[in-house]
């Protein structure tokens, strides 16, 4: 069970990161909902460029690395995987609950592309992503 719920979430976070490296390389798709604007939707909240959507997607392939490590898909054991099996619910939880005022459950600005999808898909996928990680730990 543990292997399955950990192959989910490997796919899942290399997904992820599949579709940051097409967004750092210079791709447009799916890109005006995947960051929070001002509350008239007009102005984006921040600009990434290459190096931080690179790092970012970086970022989903270690956590696929440290994931399939925890449950020994892949044999290596050392402090980063013991402590980035715990990070990984950590900070997915907290992208759940937000910053209460463009991101996460309890955003204020909700009417926008990213106010709409954030609460549709990004912030239950968060909670997902937290709750299966914590399930993989406590296995």
């Amino acid at each position: 069970m543990k292997t399955i719920i950990a192959s989910v979430l490997i796919l899942i976070f290399l997904g992820i990161a599949a579709v940051h490296f097409y967004w750092a390389l210079g791709g447009k798709k799916w890109a005006n909902a995947a960051l929070p604007t001002t509350e008239d939707g007009g102005r984006l909240l921040f600009k990434p460029r290459f190096f931080e959507t690179a790092a970012v997607a970086i970022g989903f392939v270690g956590f696929a690395y440290i994931t399939a490590c925890s449950v020994n898909l892949l044999n290596h054991s050392s402090l980063l995987v013991q402590y980035g099996s715990w990070f990984i619910p950590v900070v997915f939880l907290l992208r759940a609950i937000g910053e209460f005022r463009y991101v996460g459950f309890f955003k204020k600005i909700k009417d926008t592309s990213f106010g709409q999808m954030d609460t549709q898909y990004y912030s239950p996928l968060c909670l997902g992503i937290a709750i299966l990680s914590l399930i993989i730990n406590y296995l």
